[in-house]
């Protein structure tokens, strides 16, 4: 697997200067024959000590950078304080992080399998400590692979998730991926997938402001899990849809992941 590395010392965007490192990676997917720019935020302390893992998936039209500069700016110094490995990759502004079956996207294979197995070989991260989060496009898509992939993710979080992306599916980029028959799209939402949680021993987290757009989708996915029996933690607090509510939800999440991890020692 090809990768380019370039490690920089974290000192400033924008915000306090901490001891960590942030490496610019490019991975190369096989799957789909490109490199995908992906930042990992990680303790840079020389220990054997493996590190929870968050994989934190950003929203439509987002990138890795800027995650760390605003939605949220506390990732590197939550990594130093909570002994943790945070890795983002670029959802290419319109993925979905699905695997489309007519076009060159395959970003279900790429971050489950080819980011994950990176990751695991380069970085020391605790394989039994994995947890996949996301606001937006990123809550499906943290939603979507977590129910997937229940094997890899130990948890979930999901912040102002698209939790059924159908409605307003061609202004978002929908048919470009997966064609122009509806039908074929509600088999790629997270809405799809929840009943794969059904027994499901994951840490689940749910959260979204109560100005949100997607507020109803939310609640109806907090109703359901309920249905389902599906433990889990729902939140909704005052906020809309936008950077400075998920990056207070992400780093409530954040603690709760923390804890979760801590626990399982």
């Amino acid at each position: 697997m090809k990768v380019l590395l370039v490690t920089l010392s974290f000192l400033s965007i924008g915000f306090q200067a901490f001891s960590q490192k942030v490496d610019t990676l490019k991975v190369y997917s096989p799957s789909m024959k490109k490199e995908v720019k992906t930042l990992v935020v990680h303790p840079s302390a020389n220990t054997e000590k493996k590190y929870p893992t968050v994989y934190i998936l950003h929203g439509y039209s987002g990138y890795p950078k800027r995650t760390l500069i605003q939605d949220i700016p506390a990732l590197t110094s939550l990594s130093k304080q909570m002994g943790m490995i945070f890795v983002l990759p670029d959802g290419n502004f319109d993925s979905w992080y699905i695997d489309s079956e007519s076009t060159n996207s395959k970003y279900e294979t790429f971050i489950t399998k080819e980011l994950v197995g990176y990751v695991q070989k380069n970085y020391k991260s605790d394989q039994s400590k994995t947890a996949i989060m996301g606001w937006s496009m990123g809550g499906h898509g943290a939603l979507y692979l977590g129910s997937r992939h229940q094997d890899i993710f130990s948890a979930i979080g999901s912040i102002c998730a698209a939790v059924d992306f159908t409605p307003a599916a061609k202004d978002y980029g929908i048919p470009k991926i997966l064609g122009d028959n509806p039908e074929n799209w509600k088999n790629y939402t997270a809405l799809s997938q929840i009943e794969k949680l059904k027994n499901s021993k994951q840490k689940i987290l749910i959260s979204c402001g109560t100005e949100d757009y997607l507020l109803e989708q939310n609640r109806k996915l907090h109703l359901q899990l309920i249905t389902l029996g599906v433990p889990h933690i729902y939140e909704e607090r005052p906020g809309e849809h936008n950077a400075a509510y998920w990056s207070k939800a992400a780093v409530t999440q954040l603690f709760h992941l923390n804890q979760f991890f801590t626990n399982k020692e």
